[in-house]
């Protein structure tokens, strides 16, 4: 999967968790690239006060409610085919 493919995907997920976790639809998230000694390692969206930072590296999207508490994990390439990994209530 290309950069552009797996970053495509990522953000059609952070979309729609956005959206289940009660982010408003009406505009697009804010998006940052993350940089870590120099190095890409990922990026995070804010929409709302909702949060998620997709780590590059676990390929981890951590989602964060307006608390700060973290609300979904998944992992992008498996998000569409399986059940979320861990859901925190």
């Amino acid at each position: 999967m290309t950069h552009s493919e797996q970053m495509h995907e990522v953000r059609t997920i952070v979309e729609n968790t956005l959206l289940e976790l009660g982010a408003g639809a009406d505009s697009e998230p804010l998006e940052s690239i993350l940089i870590r000694n120099g190095y890409y390692c990922g990026r995070r969206f804010d929409r709302d006060g909702i949060q998620a930072v997709w780590f590059i590296e676990e390929n981890e999207i951590k989602f964060y409610g307006k608390d700060g508490s973290v609300q979904h994990v998944c992992r992008p390439a498996a998000a569409h085919r399986h059940a979320p990994q861990r859901r925190v209530a």
